[in-house]
């Protein structure tokens, strides 16, 4: 890994680096691998920001990085459905849960919707009446207007 240096155009600070074919190739296995951008910075034998940098200003370094993760989600993705197909049931089912999450989903989701300022009011008409009502529901006491005439 023999790196270039340029003098630094504005005068100060250390020599930039130029990075050459091999450098790519390696940043794009290395990214693949999961390597964190502080772990390929070490590898490089230059600073997170160099890679910082290198990111905002050289498309191909930048383009190297994402290259690398690409093909190690389509690697990981491709095991996984070729798992799937083969009948290996954790990857079928986390296969399923990914692409069609309306359909297999771990959770379901209800929506409830509540007028409680409604609700707040029929309770207290019901307590300013002073009456009671037995709910065959359940064995709650519910008070109504109703009730009163009856006790």
């Amino acid at each position: 890994m023999s790196k270039i240096t340029e003098t630094n155009p504005k005068g100060a600070g250390r020599k930039r680096i130029k990075f050459n074919e091999e450098d790519y190739m390696n940043i794009e296995r290395w990214s693949g691998d999961g390597l964190s951008e502080a772990q390929i910075a070490t590898m490089l034998g230059c600073s997170l920001s160099t890679i910082a940098r290198n990111k905002r200003t050289n498309d191909k370094f930048g383009i190297a990085l994402k290259k690398g993760k690409i093909r190690a989600i389509q690697a990981v993705a491709n095991q996984v459905f070729q798992n799937a197909m083969s009948g290996k049931e954790t990857s079928a089912i986390f296969f399923l849960k990914n692409r069609d999450p309306e359909n297999w989903s771990d959770r379901a989701e209800v929506n409830h919707n509540l007028n409680l300022k409604e609700v707040l009011n029929i309770a207290k008409n019901r307590v300013i009446e002073g009456t009671v009502e037995y709910n065959e529901l359940s064995s709650q006491h519910v008070l109504t207007k109703d009730t009163l005439s009856k006790d």
